[in-house]
């Protein structure tokens, strides 16, 4: 303070004006998404290893952030943890520094995690149980949006009752909402080897539908081997679609539904993927189109890119074989990612032709309607098509009909980047793509990352990076705006669509913010940093007639947010 008490008496006049309204413009020193790729935001960097990590938008531009936590251990001591942050639009943290600890039980692993916006807040379920037995129970609680818990305790949604049921799995742990509250599905294994499929309904209060293990789904093909692949999906209302397979070589896929009791509602599973067109890993994925239709893609024994289509009666939607190969190209592609926006499923993956050896992969897409009609190259669009290692690509809606696609690239996955895809298959970034995050030890690891797309067509993104000292594996994130320019600290206000105009400006100042929020504590500052004017919270239209020219500052609070302007009077 004495030395800019010094600076003050030094400076000459405009220098000192100039210095001033710097200061005014500065805010609190809080963590923002990073304005350069050089430079890792940390939602959480405490010791021991975050991984897992769950995101959702919050409906205010900004995102809920959940990871697995282990810096008080695992299974001794306190246990594994599950923590949580909330970020603003401009990346801010409102919670807790290094997250809020949701949920934790001493002496117990947290094998899977699962998130879904619900009622006021989220809805979060997981598997949890002791080292070496896997999860002996599946649990679930209702959080408000600052953490708190809404139920006195978590609710059991299962629990394994040896001998017979000997853990509950992970697989397939998901949370569907319903109109009378959420359906949570997983897997169990049974005393002998068996995998099944399971699910149980909860009401807003957490009372559970049905009893312990109750709704377990055996899924036997024709080979006769019980199927212990599974992912469900949500069919628009009140019931589900189960997807599942061995993942073994040349695995055919089958699916069913099932209604809002939990009966299913075709004779007979269908049959997805042709008796053979399936088979590496679980990599399958179930997409639901607002009609109710269920698609299924996926990457076959072959190495082809292949999505299926199903009606709510069950039967194929496409001629035979009843899937569309989304690439004809004489190629590897792994790894697919697919999603359903503007009125088509996207679909990305990893594709050797652009390499020189078996890992060496570049970047392609693909977009299919409804009626199975392609809409781009046979061979589908390059998205980055210079050779490198495992990309692990993933897409996220974004503006105009558009979507954004992230992926790792580069010498030790170094730069992880991001790119932009035109309705028409064009590219709207430069060639590369924009690099989003190049520090190499913070980069994502491998598919543990989540994008969230925001209402303006930016993508906020959410990883666990590989680990290594001081902290081990930590929670990052970062902000890809839909013009392909990293969030920069001091554009806060732009992000949050808090704009002043004309400027300059002789009389009147106009106001723009979001219809979901409106700007409070409206104050104008002088260079000086004296307080000229305060004005009305969500006013519109401010009054500056009478004010000696010169340069000002309007300051005021937006969605729990600090946001500045310069305002040039004339």
């Amino acid at each position: 303070m004495r030395y800019l008490a010094f600076l003050f008496r030094v400076l000459p006049a405009p220098f000192r004006w100039s210095l001033l309204l710097l200061l005014l413009l500065a805010g609190p020193a809080r963590a923002q998404f990073s304005a350069t790729a050089a430079t890792t935001q940390f939602v959480c960097n405490a010791p021991g290893n975050q991984f897992g990590v769950q995101a959702v938008a919050d409906g205010a531009g900004g995102s809920f952030v959940l990871w697995i936590d282990k810096r008080n251990g695992n299974n001794t001591g306190l246990g594994t943890g599950i923590y949580a942050q909330h970020l603003n639009v401009a990346g801010v943290p409102l919670l807790a520094a290094n997250g809020r600890r949701l949920f934790q039980t001493g002496s117990r692993e947290v094998f899977g995690l699962k998130v879904v916006p619900w009622q006021s807040g989220l809805l979060v379920a997981w598997v949890q149980g002791a080292f070496g037995i896997g999860g002996d129970t599946v649990r679930c609680q209702y959080y408000s949006a600052a953490g708190d818990p809404q139920w006195p305790i978590p609710t059991v949604v299962a629990y394994r009752t040896l001998p017979t049921v000997i853990y509950e799995s992970e697989q397939g742990l998901n949370i569907i909402p319903t109109s009378t509250g959420a359906t949570i599905t997983h897997a169990l294994a049974l005393n002998g080897g068996s995998n099944r499929f399971t699910f149980n309904k909860i009401g807003m209060s957490g009372a559970l539908s049905f009893p312990n293990n109750d709704r377990q789904v055996v899924v036997v093909p024709p080979s006769g081997y019980q199927l212990d692949y599974y992912h469900s999906v949500g069919d628009g209302g009140d019931g589900l679609y189960l997807v599942a397979s061995s993942a073994g070589l040349g695995a055919e896929i089958y699916a069913q539904h099932f209604n809002a009791s939990g009966a299913p509602t075709w004779p007979n599973y269908t049959v997805i993927s042709a008796g053979g067109a399936s088979g590496r890993g679980s990599d399958w994925l179930p997409i639901i189109d607002p009609a109710g239709n269920l698609y299924v893609a996926w990457t076959s024994n072959g190495s082809d890119p292949l999505v299926s289509k199903v009606l709510p009666s069950g039967a194929l939607g496409w001629a035979a074989p009843g899937y569309v190969n989304l690439c004809t190209y004489a190629s590897r592609q792994d790894t697919p990612h697919a999603i359903w926006h503007s009125n088509a499923l996207w679909m990305i993956w990893e594709d050797t032709r652009v390499g020189t050896g078996s890992a060496d992969y570049g970047c392609y897409a693909q977009k299919i309607d409804a009626a199975g009609t392609l809409a781009w190259s046979p061979s589908g669009v390059p998205v980055y098509a210079q050779s490198s290692g495992y990309l692990r690509p993933k897409l996220a809606p974004s503006d105009n009909g558009a979507v954004m696609a992230f992926f790792n690239t580069d010498t030790n996955i170094t730069n992880f980047r991001a790119q932009k895809i035109l309705p028409t298959g064009s590219l709207a970034f430069a060639t590369a793509g924009v690099i989003l995050h190049s520090v190499a030890e913070n980069r994502p690891d491998n598919l543990d990352y989540v994008p969230v797309s925001q209402p303006n067509g930016s993508v906020q993104v959410f990883w666990a990076s590989p680990g290594g000292a001081p902290t081990s594996r930590d929670i990052c994130a970062g902000r890809m705006q839909s013009s392909g320019t990293l969030l920069s600290i001091g554009r806060a206000a732009e992000a949050l669509g808090f704009e002043v105009f004309p400027n300059p400006a002789t009389n009147d100042l106009k106001l723009q913010f979001p219809m979901s929020a409106r700007p409070t504590s409206l104050r104008l500052y002088d260079g000086q940093g004296r307080l000229v004017r305060a004005f009305a919270d969500g006013t519109t239209l401010l009054p500056i007639r009478g004010l000696p020219v010169g340069l000002y500052v309007l300051r005021a609070t937006l969605a729990g947010e600090a946001v500045s302007q310069r305002v040039a009077v004339e």
